[in-house]
């Protein structure tokens, strides 16, 4: 399994996160990330962190932001989120230790339906 590490930047943690996708779920999805070098799907206008695909059509089906303790934030979930988490079937949010609570707050505020990952 990888590590994820409190004080890893934001490109490790999404290439971290996006890996361990990758081997946990081969077949499952086509696992895309707006790193350099990759393949960035845009969606309502924005490329999400991780993008993950449907192998057969590439519809999206999972997108997943990344944060840190500097972008956690009501703009950021306004801006951000608000249109990814209406462009596909479910969206999720990475975020460090301590900003889940406050996270949540936003996306219930917004109307936003979302899962939490804790790192």
């Amino acid at each position: 399994m990888v590590q994820i590490f409190p004080n890893d930047d934001h490109d490790t943690i999404v290439r971290k996160f996006a890996d361990m996708v990758r081997k946990n779920n081969p077949d499952l999805f086509r696992v895309v990330t707006n790193l350099p070098g990759d393949e960035a799907v845009e969606i309502a206008g924005t490329a999400p962190d991780i993008l993950l695909l449907n192998p057969e059509d590439s519809a999206p089906r999972v997108a997943i932001e990344v944060e840190t303790a500097a972008t956690v934030s009501q703009s950021r979930a306004e801006q951000r989120w608000l249109p990814i988490a209406g462009a596909v079937p479910k969206f999720q949010v990475v975020l460090p230790k301590g900003t889940v609570n406050r996270a949540k707050r936003y996306c219930k505020r917004l109307g936003i339906k979302a899962a939490f990952h804790e790192i």
